[in-house]
């Protein structure tokens, strides 16, 4: 096997540090989702019905947002938008009160994930470097692993020593870093196309 022979580019590392952030956003709770449930004053059915919701509206939206190719400053202007009402869905949860509010933050995650996963997905694609295409998905798809580990250990000790109204802090903090990084990577592109552009018109 032949190692990598130069860096990642810097648009695809910010990617992968803004979906690892926004992954270990959701992923503190994940595993003790039913005790939440539970915390807030609903039961196994209740748990199994926000989950429901969740999955049911994120595939929905995505088939219905996602059925033609876009131009890449839609898809980036999709990706932001995405992302902001997916922030927006993660912070609903200090306002949580009882089983619906629960199920409103729910559909607003899942539809932020319906708008910006897919054209996430592409704009990853397009910045994974040539040549280092196999160790680049590795590192992604690695990521994925070792950071839903990691949530879930310090989603559950930081719940059991803390509280959950700590732990959803901690939510919407890594979840207001991911999006931050996302407007980060939006701004250099912009400012690296138009570069792009005036040296075309030079030559």
């Amino acid at each position: 096997m032949e190692a990598p022979r130069r860096k990642m580019n810097l648009f695809y590392r910010t990617l992968v540090s803004s979906w690892v952030l926004s992954s270990f956003a959701e992923g503190v709770i994940l595993p003790i989702y039913a005790i939440f449930v539970q915390h807030i004053g609903g039961g196994i059915l209740d748990a199994g019905w926000a989950m429901g919701i969740f999955l049911i509206t994120e595939g929905l939206f995505t088939a219905l947002v996602h059925r033609g190719r876009y131009h890449p400053r839609t898809r980036i202007a999709l990706m932001i938008a995405g992302w902001a009402i997916w922030l927006g869905g993660v912070c609903f949860y200090l306002f949580i009160a009882n089983i619906w509010t629960l199920f409103i933050a729910q559909a607003v995650i899942a539809i932020g994930n319906a708008v910006a996963d897919p054209v996430f997905d592409e704009e990853l694609a397009d910045h994974t470097d040539r040549g280092l295409k196999e160790y680049e998905w590795g590192i992604w798809e690695g990521s994925r692993s070792v950071v839903d580990g990691i949530a879930a250990i310090l989603g559950a000790l930081v719940a059991a020593v803390f509280g959950f109204r700590a732990l959803v802090y901690l939510m919407v903090f890594t979840a207001t870093a991911s999006f931050f990084l996302i407007l980060w990577y939006a701004h250099h592109l912009r400012r690296m196309r138009i570069l792009h552009g005036f040296a075309q018109i030079r030559a």
